[in-house]
């Protein structure tokens, strides 16, 4: 079986704007849709969340699927990575404006009076900058002037109209010269947004990660508190028989202080069941921050199923989804270019220039030539340059580290799950086993053979811990693959959450 088609449990809910398919459970994307991506923060809550305020007692029952939605919604954390967001994007159109011509026009009145005579000026500048990727840049600017006087003694108006014209080029040939460098600027926040989008993923699973987890802490606090319920309730029961028995006369009445005293510690064993239960509520709460008199409950335990993991599929998968992968990779794109850019520095400025100026009362002006200049003495741009180097070489390391120390990595995240779900069939059968000793010692008592009280009370009790610890082996299982989900950088692909990546808006 592919590793894109391995799953544990699906549910589907939808999301506003956009449908987002949620799966309850798989390690790897079981699908690659073209579905129109979305960064809006999800707003719709499960049903019974709208059916009934926070604050009331009806016990609202949470899927997994229903936490997932709630912590898109409601945690904090998470929203104030949305409006971050909205400044990063800005930025990235910023750095894609560069090479769009920049337009200033400027309008002006003036008016004075001197003796019998007022003079009205009107000035209407235009100004026109444009940068093109080879690095040069174009200024063009045009101004047009009015002055007009009244004479209140002679009623004679003049007017006096002027215009301008001014056209400058300027194209280096050596520092800032060509397109890579005047790209740089764009290239580095292409790179810095693809970084914020990577680090908005990282807070996105790990919070659902967190959330998934105090799930299933709520959901064993919940099985603990059953499995302490049932104990007392058969404890209970194997009283009644002994009470029975001692009344027919078969056991002796000082035995049944044991059953008791054991009733008395199974009472004790669930007052403790049931604070970690209240414990577990309260932590889920917090995370999606709802209301903490809000009474939830986890719904149905999941059944288990083993999954095969793939060493080699794993890898390619973390190597095209891993945040920290994916990051070390942008980060030796970022540093190459700050290197570029710092060996440019080093160089001569050397330009051609060209300027035109037509006004209406001269001749054209017409000047071209070539200006070069260079600050001698100044040791911080071979420090930059070497600065640079230096982080481009880190980066190197840091990503070749990262790299080899991959495979050891999903080698023991998949030797974790596997010991995990070995762990849980042993627990299994350590259950099954003690709920057939505690039966057959039951069994005995009430066909009057020589069972002693001291045995069939040590059997619940070893039934009782078996029971929690198949319950900790199932959800320390369940919880290893979510883990390996979040390593390999694909819990938003499980849970089919997607990020607008296009910085157009």
């Amino acid at each position: 079986m592919k590793s894109s088609q391995l799953f544990l449990f699906i549910h589907k809910i939808n999301l506003i704007p956009t449908a987002i398919l949620l799966v309850f459970y798989q390690i790897f994307p079981a699908f690659s849709q073209n579905n129109p991506a979305t960064e809006v923060i999800p707003n719709k809550y499960p049903a019974i969340f709208q059916m009934t305020s926070p604050s009331s007692n009806t016990i609202k029952k949470l899927m997994l699927q229903d936490v997932v939605v709630l912590v898109l919604a409601k945690n904090t954390e998470i929203q104030n990575a949305y409006l971050d967001r909205t400044i990063q994007k800005r930025e990235l159109a910023i750095a894609e404006d560069k090479f769009n011509p920049d337009f200033t026009p400027t309008l002006s009145f003036s008016t004075n009076k001197l003796g019998n005579t007022t003079n009205i000026d009107s000035n209407l500048d235009a100004k026109v900058v444009m940068k093109i990727p080879t690095g040069a840049e174009i200024n063009f600017g045009w101004n047009a002037s009015t002055k007009t006087s009244n004479n209140s003694n002679t009623n004679i108006s003049n007017n006096n109209f002027q215009q301008n014209l001014q056209l400058s080029f300027r194209q280096p040939l050596l520092r800032g010269a060509g397109i890579t460098v005047n790209k740089a600027s764009i290239e580095l926040a292409r790179i810095n947004e693809q970084d914020n989008i990577i680090n908005l993923k990282s807070i996105l699973a790990d919070t659902i990660t967190k959330s998934i987890f105090a799930y299933r802490e709520l959901l064993q606090a919940q099985e603990r508190v059953k499995i302490e319920e049932l104990s007392i309730k058969n404890a209970q029961e194997n009283l009644e028989v002994t009470k029975a028995l001692i009344a027919a006369g078969r056991k002796a009445p000082i035995e049944i202080v044991q059953e008791q005293a054991n009733i008395a510690n199974r009472r004790v064993s669930l007052l403790a069941a049931q604070n970690s239960l209240e414990s577990s509520k309260l932590a889920l709460l917090a995370i999606l921050d709802i209301d903490k008199n809000t009474n939830i409950e986890a719904a149905d335990f999941p059944t288990v199923q083993q999954i095969k993991l793939d060493l080699e599929n794993l890898k390619q998968t973390a190597i095209q989804n891993q945040p920290s992968y994916l990051q070390s990779l942008l980060n030796l794109e970022r540093n190459n270019i700050e290197l570029v850019l710092a060996k440019d520095e080093k160089r001569w400025d050397l330009s051609f220039n060209v300027d035109i100026n037509d006004g209406n009362n001269q001749d054209n002006d017409v000047r071209a030539g070539l200006a070069m200049t260079r600050t001698i003495g100044d040791l911080s741009l071979q420090q930059r340059v070497e600065q640079a180097q230096i982080n481009l070489k880190k980066s190197q390391n840091s990503f070749e580290d990262i790299n080899r120390n991959l495979d050891i990595e999903l080698q023991d995240q998949i030797r974790n799950i596997n010991l995990s779900f070995s762990q849980l069939e042993l627990a299994r059968q350590a259950t099954e086993l003690s709920k057939q000793q505690l039966d057959i010692e039951q069994q005995k008592q009430r066909l009057g053979g020589q069972t002693r009280i001291i045995d069939i009370v040590n059997f619940q009790n070893n039934l009782v811990e078996a029971q929690n610890a198949e319950l900790s082996a199932t959800i320390q299982y369940l919880n290893a693959l979510t883990t390996i989900d979040q390593f390999l950088g694909t819990t938003l692909q499980t849970w089919q959450i997607q990020i607008e990546q296009n910085s157009q808006e």
